[in-house]
C-alpha cells in the first residue's frame, strides 16, 4: 500500500488536468495512503487546522460505502480511486455492477465508455485483518466481480509491491473498466523486479520459481500470501527430490473460459494456456477466495479431481495473526505440500517430516509449520 499511496501522488501531479477524488469509507492513513491524504485532504465544511481537511478536498469520507463509491463513480471525466477494507467494501457491490452493466451494454452496441477506468483497492483484507474477527474477513466482493463479464470487471491479485504498481498503471491505462485491485497493506518481500511485474499485470500471470514444462507438479498461487506460502512449499518439494514450480496469476479471468466474443478478446487462447499451463500436469491451486468459485472459474487448467487439488479461505477466522488465519484455513506452505502429495500419489511422509504432518493433523502445535522448510 504504501508504493501504490507514492504512486497515485505522483500521477495526480503528472496530470494536473484531471481531477482527482479518492472514495474513502474509513481509515484512509490506516490502509497507508498518508501521502495521498495529505496530498488531496478530506472534504470537510469547516476544516480544522493542522489537519489534512478542506473545504474542496479530493477524498471524501464517509461512514457509508455506497456513498463513497459513488463520489468517485461520478467523477467521469476526472481522476478516481476508492480505497477500501475488504470486507465492506462489499457493501459498494451494487453500485459498481450497475456501472459495470452499463459500461457493458455500450460495448455490445459499438459505443464503449471513454472514462479512464476507476479501480477499487480492497486492503486490510481477509488475510491480515485479525483484530475484528470475521466480520472484517470476507472476500465475497472479488467472488462476485468475477461472475462479471471480465472485459468490463476485472479482479487482480498482486504478490508484492512492485506488480501493485503496475497493476494500477495498467488499470490506468484502459477505458470503461471497473477494477478490483486485492492488495495486502503490511509490507511484504519483493517477488518481482519492475520488468517482470510489468509484464506480470499485462500477462495476467506469470512464473515465479521453475519450470512448468519440466515440473511434476505445479503450484498456482493467487494472492501475496498465497505466493509466499507457495514459494516455501516449492523449496521443500524440491529439497524432497520432486521437481515442482509455482506460477502466480495476477488475474484470473483471464484464463476463464470467455462466455461471448467481447470476453474472447481479453482471455488467453489455448496455446498460451497450454505454454503456461501444460496439460495433465497435477497441480495444487492455493487462493486468497474460497477454493470452490476459483477452482470453477479455472476449469480449463483443471485436469481433474485426483489431479488438481484447491486451497483458500474456509470460513474458518478469529483473533488470529496471518499465520494463524492461514493455518486455520489449511493454506500454509505444510498444507500446500501435503496437497502436492496426493496429487503426486505420493506418501506425505515423502515430503513432510512426523512434526509437520502432525501439526498439519491438528494433533501438534502448529507453529511446527514457521520454522525453516528446507
Amino acid at each position: 500500500m504504501d508504493a501504490l499511496d507514492a504512486w497515485f501522488v505522483d500521477l495526480i501531479d503528472a496530470n494536473p488536468d484531471l481531477r482527482p477524488r479518492v472514495g474513502n469509507p474509513d481509515e484512509l492513513r490506516s490502509n497507508h495512503m498518508g501521502r495521498t491524504l495529505d496530498r488531496l485532504k478530506h472534504r470537510v465544511n469547516r476544516p480544522e487546522a493542522g489537519t489534512a481537511e478542506a473545504i474542496d478536498g479530493g477524498v471524501i469520507t464517509a461512514l457509508n460505502e455506497e456513498a463513497v463509491c459513488g463520489a468517485a463513480l461520478g467523477n467521469k471525466g476526472g481522476l478516481n480511486l476508492i480505497v477500501s477494507y475488504e470486507a465492506f467494501a462489499m457493501k459498494m457491490l451494487g453500485a459498481l455492477r450497475q456501472e459495470i452493466v452499463f459500461a457493458r451494454r455500450q460495448r455490445e452496441i459499438g459505443v464503449s465508455p471513454q472514462w479512464i477506468s476507476i479501480p477499487l483497492i480492497a486492503t486490510s483484507h481477509t488475510w491480515e485483518n485479525a483484530k475484528n474477527e470475521q466480520s472484517h474477513q470476507d472476500p465475497s466482493l472479488v467472488e462476485a466481480l468475477l461472475g462479471e463479464m471480465s472485459d468490463t470487471a476485472r479482479v487482480l491479485f498482486p504478490v508484492d509491491a512492485n506488480s501493485a504498481v503496475a497493476g494500477l498503471a495498467e488499470v490506468y491505462r484502459t477505458r470503461g473498466h471497473i477494477a478490483c485491485l486485492v492488495v495486502p497493506k503490511r509490507p511484504l518481500p519483493a517477488l518481482l523486479e519492475g520488468p517482470a511485474a510489468a509484464a506480470f499485470a499485462a500477462q495476467g500471470w506469470g512464473n515465479l520459481v521453475g519450470d512448468p514444462a519440466d515440473a511434476e507438479v505445479q503450484i498456482v498461487a493467487i494472492g501475496a500470501y498465497q505466493a509466499l506460502e507457495a514459494l516455501q512449499a516449492y523449496e521443500r518439494v524440491q529439497a524432497r527430490g520432486r521437481r515442482a514450480c509455482v506460477t502466480a496469476v495476477m488475474e484470473p479471468a483471464r484464463l476463464r473460459n470467455a462466455r461471448d466474443l467481447i470476453e474472447a478478446t481479453v482471455t488467453q487462447d489455448r496455446a498460451q494456456l497450454n505454454a503456461a499451463f501444460p496439460q495433465g500436469l497435477p497441480r495444487v491451486l492455493v487462493t486468497h477466495t474460497r477454493p470452490e468459485p476459483m477452482q470453477g472459474l479455472l476449469r480449463r487448467i483443471d485436469p481433474g479431481p485426483d489431479r488438481m487439488l484447491s486451497l483458500g479461505y474456509i470460513g474458518r477466522g478469529g483473533t488470529l495473526d496471518v499465520f494463524g488465519m492461514l493455518f486455520a484455513n489449511r493454506c500454509t506452505w505444510g498444507h500446500i505440500v501435503e496437497a502436492a502429495a496426493k496429487v503426486l500419489q505420493a506418501p506425505v511422509s515423502d515430503l513432510l517430516d512426523p512434526c509437520e504432518a502432525s501439526a498439519i493433523a491438528g494433533k501438534t502445535n502448529p507453529r511446527a509449520l514457521q520454522t525453516r522448510v528446507d
